[in-house]
């Protein structure tokens, strides 16, 4: 595939690739190039820092047991933020690393917001539904040849509002 490149072969995925560690691709001397042609026969060509360590396994994703999960999420709904002592007695407590402790808060506190966003857009758009559906009843007052509003929102109304009880027609 090029001069100055170690030829190999990935049987898992059935490609071809070569790596080349000396400098003679134009790139600065920290990068370390890869290439690797597909089984259709286009190459690729990957840079990479040399200092990135691409030859050591990846470390093994960490699976809590149910019972660690529990106490984690019970910590959470008490605290969001673990620091210091409390940290270190959680992770003894449990049989884990302060780090791995500390990278779940980080993940949970991620996923808190993400779902607080989530249900922030939910509420939001189902307030956009329920003044559309409002705008819809009050024109409805007045003209006949207007669509009825099909949401299924009453549902959702509060008890207090008045489209809320049964019976209740705009018309």
């Amino acid at each position: 595939m090029g001069p100055g490149y170690e030829d190999m072969f990935d049987p898992s995925s059935n490609q071809r690739f070569q790596e080349n560690d000396d400098n003679k691709t134009g790139y600065p001397e920290y990068c370390r190039t890869i290439r690797i042609q597909e089984a259709n026969g286009s190459v690729k060509e990957l840079v990479f820092p040399k200092a990135l360590d691409l030859d050591r396994p990846k470390r093994a994703r960490t699976t809590f047991s149910p019972d660690q999960l529990f106490e984690l999420e019970r910590e959470f709904q008490r605290n969001q933020y673990l620091v210091g002592k409390e940290r270190t007695d959680l992770a003894k407590r449990l049989r884990l690393s302060e780090t791995q402790v500390k990278v779940w808060f980080q993940n949970r506190r991620t996923k808190y917001k993400r779902d607080r966003v989530r249900d922030a857009e939910v509420r939001d758009s189902k307030s956009e539904s329920f003044a559309a559906c409002n705008i819809l009843r009050m024109l409805q007052r007045d003209s006949t040849t207007l669509p009825q509003c099909t949401t299924g929102m009453s549902a959702l109304l509060p008890a207090y509002h008045p489209y809320a009880f049964p019976g209740y027609s705009p018309t």
